[in-house]
């Protein structure tokens, strides 16, 4: 019988410097930890934690870099844990997941709202099938002991031999100040692909101050319905809406609509891919708010 291992419970505890433009945390893979039977990208927590009941390392410290000495490589493997043979994902992630709910729990320190991520990879897959990575930007309400998202962004790489650059923009939900940063990155988005070798290197993030400065505070009530929609999604505001934009995760539009002044929205969703998409409405004061739904 298989396991599929998805994420490990993992708290990087080494706090980082704040900087003007905070980077993206060893984003360049160049320094490792040594752990005894294995090596950790610093400030990365991986499944290599595995490798002390005999199954081989999922993260790799890899010269084959795009840039620098060293790339951070991840495989799955297939191994013999407590007397099973268990699926073991090549997975790596600032902050920590909690195993029981498969929730995101806390991340490494992080105050800055950069307007993108970017980076390299190549990744050889005999599935054609895709990596992921996602990255969250969160606050903690101290008055609601609540985590509240501040942005987000996902991007899934196809296969390709050589390194090649990718670059995801971040969407902001409101226009707060995070002090969380989460990212995972998994060689595969399928627990069932096992032929996904990935090669990750230059993770960076981009600033830009006035790409997200635009961002107003809106109190406004927004209702979407069926959340995951499949063929329609309904849209209601307690307050005329001017103008609404819908975007994939990767930030291009595949709905707009304005001059209505309407409090309610009916969009066709029956030809969206399925996936994350972002549903902003703009009010008659400059003002905007940013609502996430699901596309099954």
């Amino acid at each position: 019988m298989k396991k599929q291992f998805l994420f490990i419970a993992f708290a990087c505890t080494t706090s980082l410097i704040n900087a003007q433009s905070q980077p993206v945390p060893n984003g360049g893979f160049e320094n490792w930890t040594n752990q005894g039977t294995f090596e950790d990208p610093q400030y990365w927590a991986t499944m290599n934690l595995y490798t002390l009941a005999g199954a081989p390392a999922t993260a790799i410290k890899s010269t084959d870099a795009h840039s620098g000495t060293y790339a951070l490589k991840l495989k799955t493997v297939i191994a013999e844990v407590d007397g099973e043979m268990d699926t073991i994902r090549g997975i790596a992630l600032l902050g920590s997941i909690d195993l029981s709910s498969g929730e995101s729990t806390t991340g490494q320190p992080f105050t800055q709202r950069p307007d993108s991520l970017v980076g390299w990879y190549k990744l050889t897959s005999a599935d054609n099938a895709p990596f992921i990575i996602y990255s969250k930007f969160s606050r903690r309400n101290t008055s609601t002991n609540t985590t509240e998202e501040i942005g987000e962004t996902l991007f899934q790489g196809a296969a390709n031999s050589n390194y090649v650059r990718f670059s995801v923009p971040i969407v902001y939900t409101n226009n707060q100040t995070p002090d969380s940063l989460q990212i995972i990155i998994s060689n595969s988005l399928d627990s069932t692909v096992i032929s996904n070798v990935l090669l990750l290197d230059d993770l960076k993030f981009v600033y830009n101050n006035a790409s997200t400065a635009g961002i107003a505070e809106n109190t406004v009530q927004i209702q979407l319905a069926p959340n995951p929609v499949v063929d329609q999604l309904h849209i209601q505001s307690d307050q005329p809406v001017e103008r609404i934009s819908v975007k994939d995760i990767h930030g291009k539009r595949v709905f707009d609509l304005s001059g209505n002044n309407s409090e309610y929205y009916q969009v066709e969703t029956a030809h969206f891919s399925p996936g994350i998409y972002f549903c902003e409405l703009y009010f008659s004061n400059g003002s905007s708010k940013r609502v996430k739904f699901m596309k099954e």
